[in-house]
C-alpha cells in the first residue's frame, strides 16, 4: 500500500480511492505527451564537446515529474521508464542504448512523487517547488552529467554549469505551470466531493445514515409504477419505537438520538441490497421489499424486532422495543391506500401490546 494505494500524507489532488483504470489512463496519456515532447524537433539542443547533445531543453522532464506528483512515486517511476524506452527506440535509435539513463529517468519520476506525496501534508507552491527542484537538480544537473562524463568524456563542470543555468529559468516555469494545474485539479476534486455530499444529503437521513422520507417516497413511486406494469410483489414494513417520547423526556434528546442511530443500524443491517430501509419520521422507520413473499417479510420484521429488544443503550433502563406492521401491495391499491394499510397494521401491533409484528393484507 505504501506506493500503490492512497495512504499518503498528501491526498489533496490524488483520487480518494485507488483506481486502476484511472491510473492506467493517466499513465498512458502522460507517457504519450512526454514521448512527443522528447522529439528532437521539439527540443532545444546544447552542444558540449565532444557530444552534440550534451544538454537538451524539452518538456519531457516536467511531464514525468507531474506523473509522479499526481499518481505517486511508483507510477512516476513507471512513467519515466516507459518514456525513456519508447523515446529511445522512436527518436534516438541511432545512438547506443544505455540502461543507466532509463534508471535515471525512473529516479526522476519516483523522487518527485515521493517528495510531494510523502513529505508534504497538502498541495502548496512550496511542495511543488521542492518536489520539482530536488528531483530535477539531482537528475539533470548531477546524475546525467556524471554519466556523460564517464561514457563520452563530456567535461563534467561545463555540463553541470550549463544545466544549472538552464534550470534557473526552467524550474520556476515548471513549478508555476504544475502548481496551477494541480490547483485546478484540487478545486475540481473539492467540487466533486461537495456534489457527492449534496447528493447523499438529499437521499439520506443525517442522524441515522439510512435513507430519508423524501427519497423513500420517490423510490416507492418508482416501485409502485413497476409493479403496476409487471405485476411485481411489493411489501411494506412500517415500524415505530415504542414509548420513544418517554426516552426523550427521561434521558434527554442526546440519548434519544443515540437510540435512533442504533435502531437505524439494525434496519440497515437487516435489509437486503435490493430493498430499502428509511427513517420516515421522528421515531418511525419503514422497509420496502420487492420480489419476496409474506413469510420471508415476516421473518425480516421479527429479526429486527428481536435485535432491537436486545439493544442496551445506557442510561436507558427499560427495554427498547419496536412495533411493526406489514402489508402487501394489492392490485387496486393506490400509494396512499398502501401506506394507510401499513400504518393500520402498525397501530394494530401497538394496540395489541407493542413489541410485536402484525400484518394486514
Amino acid at each position: 500500500m505504501l506506493f500503490i494505494g492512497t495512504k499518503t500524507k498528501n491526498n489533496d489532488v490524488r483520487p480518494g480511492n485507488f483506481n486502476w483504470i484511472y491510473t492506467l489512463k493517466v499513465l498512458l496519456i502522460l507517457v504519450c505527451i512526454a514521448v512527443f515532447f522528447d522529439n528532437p524537433g521539439n527540443s532545444i539542443m546544447f552542444s558540449i564537446y565532444p557530444l552534440e547533445e550534451a544538454a537538451r531543453l524539452s518538456l519531457r522532464p516536467p511531464v514525468i515529474i507531474f506523473g509522479g506528483i499526481l499518481l505517486g512515486p511508483l507510477w512516476g517511476g513507471v512513467i519515466g521508464g516507459l518514456v525513456d524506452l519508447i523515446s529511445f527506440f522512436i527518436w534516438h535509435s541511432d545512438l547506443e542504448y544505455m540502461f543507466v539513463f532509463t534508471l535515471i529517468t525512473i529516479l526522476r519520476g519516483f523522487m518527485a512523487g515521493y517528495i510531494y506525496n510523502y513529505m508534504f501534508n497538502k498541495m502548496s507552491l512550496k511542495a511543488v517547488f521542492i518536489s520539482i527542484t530536488v528531483s530535477h537538480l539531482l537528475v539533470s544537473a548531477l546524475a546525467i552529467p556524471m554519466v556523460l562524463n564517464r561514457a563520452y568524456g563530456v567535461p563534467l563542470l561545463d555540463n553541470m554549469v550549463l544545466r544549472l543555468a538552464i534550470q534557473l529559468f526552467t524550474i520556476p516555469a515548471y513549478t508555476l505551470i504544475t502548481y496551477y494545474i494541480l490547483r485546478a485539479m484540487k478545486e475540481s476534486k473539492e467540487l466533486q466531493a461537495l456534489h457527492l455530499k449534496m447528493k447523499k444529503m438529499i437521499k439520506t437521513d443525517e442522524l441515522t445514515g439510512i435513507f430519508n422520507r423524501r427519497y423513500f417516497m420517490e423510490y416507492l413511486e418508482r416501485m409502485y409504477s413497476l409493479a403496476q406494469r409487471k405485476s411485481h410483489s411489493i411489501y411494506l414494513v412500517m415500524a415505530d419505537i415504542d414509548k420513544f417520547k418517554n426516552i426523550n423526556d427521561s434521558y434527554g434528546h442526546n440519548v434519544g438520538d443515540e437510540v435512533l442511530i442504533e435502531v437505524g443500524k439494525v434496519f440497515k443491517e437487516e435489509t437486503r441490497k435490493e430493498d430499502m430501509a428509511a427513517r420516515i419520521g421522528g421515531e418511525e422507520f419503514a422497509i420496502l421489499l420487492t420480489e419476496t413473499n409474506l413469510i420471508d417479510v415476516i421473518k425480516v420484521a421479527e429479526r429486527i424486532r428481536k435485535r432491537i429488544a436486545q439493544l442496551r443503550i445506557p442510561p436507558v433502563k427499560n427495554k427498547i422495543t419496536v412495533s411493526l406492521g406489514v402489508t402487501q401491495l394489492q392490485n387496486n391499491d393506490s400509494i396512499k391506500i398502501f401506506l394507510t394499510r401499513a400504518d393500520n397494521a402498525l397501530y394494530l401491533a401497538k394496540n395489541s401490546g407493542r413489541d410485536r409484528v402484525k400484518k394486514i393484507l
